[in-house]
């Protein structure tokens, strides 16, 4: 979590004195789909934007915040073409904000890169309309990620604005929040909420009891003189008369000025110092929920998206840059496609069924159009007997060649290697039961657990992998567990297991076995189903020759509603923090049970967010677990405490008002059958067993090599040597290698507690090597000596550099 709040004792923020000036800003949250349909929304939408152009143009006083996002004009203007030149003139006039995300995401179950592209998209779409608003405005969001402030410092941004996940240790109007990398920004906390002035009278007299109403809530927040009133909610049109009230009302409070006003018109009077300050993410549930079931549920869809963006980012993108390839139309594409998907409803899979569907379907064409762009590429970087290491550091991994394992040499960096004979160096066994290699023995045993031995560390890892089955009586957005939640006695049933693959290269054992689970929920949803069922189960093991990495397959077939399984890890070792990978950044969180913060709605389950890994740690010896496309995890306390990966979470509401880990409706209570997930699933996940902590052990790059595979080529062979990009140390990560006019831009982050100087190794050597902020602006022109670029990185900073050839 973040650090604790800090406050500047020399500097003080004036509160507020007799003299008040309450700006009113009228806005909407437009969830693009939700509890219904895009098509259904786009039709109100319209209506919107219809009744807003008139307005604007009608009252040259009105104005409105279109909540940030760009996606609203492209489904606008599909509709009503002929009303471009209004809009981009409303936006020149400033009467209507727009920008600077495309769509409004959800920061941790989409990538660093989907976040930055969709501000970088938001904000060109922005100003070719007539120009984007510069402020880090999320209100909605379900949580929001360490990095923030880093990114919207390197885009320009001075402001923020968020409402959920800020916690109780922020009690002023607004913050100084901070990143990992020491940037910051100040954020405006609307602890209020952004609907707290939705429909306001249009009486003056009326509208002005309303205003004192107001300012009586936000006093808890000490305010200063200027006050915040956020003037709408989700999908509500503007108030045509409201401009004519505001202006009739602004004389009746005693000391009390109101005005029509944009955002940023509120922002620029906060003073700079003495706010609170904050370093870190914001997950808190004191006084706003932060729906930390979302991360979990439809799970069969998240893993589709985030199979279509790490093929997006990690091999379309990559291979274009490197082989020149015409693509920049279908890339974009596939982007608008994942940034329509990254949208927090959407990305969450808080929505009706229809919406799933849609969502679905939109990772399914991601993924096609970036797999095109790469066969597309391979024919420009590698052909038969030849594999290209799409990761920008040496590799050496295995792949299949019609139907055979093969090792490949080690390739080095963005380059391709020939596939010659290879052959396993050390060894590796496997029995009906076991599989060993030189760091790692694996039991297998009746109960469906695993008994592990790290030779390194001499630690045995004693009931792994063990399923738990658990009653759920929440809904998309909350798990909640029924007041009587049993599990099955010796719930594996019919165990049996072979040996698939013996070597020489990878051992692989199969286990299939019944998992015994109570079938649903009493009618009365107080308890779990008296009656037990039972999910088929295939287990697959596979242990490669030369790594202390156990990789795992696991089907199975949903057939009962209303429950969550997943996978316990017991630990060695004590730990305090688990590191889980987030938007450019590995974020560590204690190990702590749940609490709820007095009047808090929501109580804080420390389910959390990993993008691709987790890793547990005593600081000597450690275990890492790397997940495609699952993406809640929880560290239970305990002796010994357990790593708990959720693998499915199934109900069948979109939301629900009688949860005990929640108070109140999240959403509406909508019928979400689909959700409950039924039928066959297959999960894939990694354990990987370390020396010291996350940053020691190396684990960002064997996630990489994990999920990143290496690709081999078809076709004629490619005489000509393929380019390499490596970067050292093994800190440095890269985040983004994408194709431009005449090269390339390259992104890394120094994925460090402390500074690292960045070495770049580019072959051939380009014409020109710069680096530029996440903006695009200059930084500096850096050094090439002998194809070598250096580059010194504080803690978790981002570069970008544009390379020329």
């Amino acid at each position: 979590m973040g650090r604790r709040a800090r406050i500047r004792h020399n500097q003080r923020v004036p509160e507020r004195d007799q003299t008040t000036t309450v700006y009113v800003v009228p806005h909407t949250h437009w969830d693009r789909e939700w509890y219904a349909t895009f098509e259904t929304f786009r039709a109100q939408l319209v209506e919107l934007w219809d009744q807003l152009l008139a307005l604007t143009e009608a009252d040259p006083d009105f104005r409105f915040l279109m909540d940030g996002q760009t996606v609203v004009i492209d489904d606008y203007l599909e509709v009503r073409p002929e009303a471009k030149a209004r809009l981009d003139g409303a936006i020149r006039r400033g009467q209507i904000q727009v920008g600077p995300w495309y769509t409004l995401p959800d920061e941790f179950l989409v990538s660093g890169e989907t976040l930055l592209r969709d501000l970088q998209r938001g904000i060109a779409a922005a100003e070719a309309h007539g120009g984007s608003m510069r402020v880090g405005y999320l209100p909605d969001s379900f949580g929001h990620a360490a990095q923030m402030p880093q990114l919207y410092q390197q885009l320009g941004f001075r402001y923020a604005a968020v409402w959920r996940g800020v916690p109780l240790e922020i009690d002023r109007v607004a913050f100084t929040w901070e990143a990992p990398d020491g940037s910051r920004v100040l954020t405006a906390y609307m602890g209020n909420s952004y609907a707290q002035g939705v429909d306001l009278p249009t009486d003056p007299a009326a509208l002005a009891t309303r205003v004192a109403s107001a300012l009586d809530a936000i006093r808890p927040f000490r305010p200063t003189a200027n006050v915040l009133l956020m003037n709408g909610n989700d999908h509500v049109l503007p108030q045509a008369a409201l401009s004519a009230a505001v202006k009739g009302a602004s004389g009746r409070l005693n000391g009390t000025l109101v005005r029509l006003a944009r955002l940023d018109d509120y922002l620029a009077t906060l003073p700079t110092d003495g706010w609170p300050q904050w370093r870190g993410e914001l997950r808190s549930s004191a006084r706003a929920n932060v729906l930390m079931g979302t991360l979990s549920v439809r799970a069969p869809d998240k893993q589709r998206h985030f199979a279509a963006s790490r093929t997006l980012e990690r091999l379309g993108e990559p291979i274009a840059a490197l082989t020149g390839i015409e693509a920049n139309d279908a890339l974009g594409q596939a982007w608008t496609l994942i940034l329509q998907n990254a949208a927090h409803d959407t990305a969450c899979g808080s929505g009706i069924d229809a919406v799933a569907e849609a969502s679905r379907q939109r990772s399914v064409s991601a993924l096609h159009i970036a797999e095109t762009v790469v066969e597309h590429g391979l024919t420009k970087m590698a052909g038969q007997g030849q594999v290209w290491n799409p990761s920008l550091f040496p590799r050496q991994g295995l792949v299949e060649v019609e139907g055979s394992l093969v090792l490949t040499p080690v390739v080095a960096g963005g380059s391709v290697g020939d596939l010659t004979i290879q052959s396993a160096s050390k060894a590796l066994t496997a029995a009906a039961t076991r599989l060993e290699n030189t760091h790692l023995s694996c039991e297998l045993l009746p109960d469906g657990t695993l008994t592990i031995l790290d030779r390194r560390t001499g630690l045995r890892y004693t009931g792994l992998h063990r399923l738990v089955d658990e009653g759920d009586a929440g809904d998309e957005y909350n798990f909640s567990p029924p007041g009587f939640n049993p599990q099955v006695a010796d719930p594996v049933r019919n165990f049996s297991s072979v040996v698939v693959e013996t070597g020489p290269l990878r051992a692989s054992l199969e286990a299939r076995f019944d998992l015994a689970v109570y079938d649903g929920l009493r009618p009365d949803r107080q308890a779990r189903g008296d009656r037990e069922t039972t999910l088929p189960v295939r287990l697959r093991l596979s242990l490669e020759f030369d790594t202390p990495r156990l990789d795992l397959e696991l089907e199975i077939i949903n057939r009962t509603p209303d429950h969550r399984l997943r996978a316990h890890f017991p630990l060695p070792f004590q730990v305090v923090e688990s590191a889980a990978d987030t938007a450019f950044h590995v974020t560590r969180r204690p190990v702590i049970g749940p609490r709820r913060d007095p009047g808090a709605a929501e109580i804080e389950l420390p389910t959390y967010p990993m993008w691709s890994f987790v890793d547990v740690s005593d600081g000597r010896a450690g275990l890492a677990l790397i997940a495609d496309g699952l993406h809640e995890y929880e560290v239970l306390p305990g002796n010994p405490p357990e790593l708990a990966l959720t693998l499915l979470r199934a109900v069948g509401w979109l939301s629900r008002e009688d949860l005990t880990t929640r108070t109140g409706h999240a959403g509406p209570g909508v019928a979400t059958p689909g959700a409950q997930v039924l039928g066959g699933h297959r999960l894939r996940y990694s354990l990987f067993f370390h020396l010291g902590d996350w940053e020691r052990g190396a684990v960002w790059r064997m996630a990489e090599s994990t999920l990143t595979p290496l690709v081999v080529g078809h076709g004629p062979a490619i005489p000509t040597a393929a380019p390499r990009i490596e970067l050292a140390p093994d800190t440095i990560q890269m985040t983004a290698l994408r194709p431009r006019p005449g090269g390339y831009e390259l992104r890394v982050l120094n994925a460090s507690d402390g500074p690292r100087e960045a070495r770049i190794y580019i072959e051939p050597q380009p014409a020109e090597v710069t680096s530029v902020t996440l903006a695009g602006e200059l930084r500096e022109s850096l050094a090439l000596a002998d194809g070598v670029v250096r580059l010194l990185l504080p803690a978790w900073e981002i570069a970008t550099l544009r390379v020329r050839i």
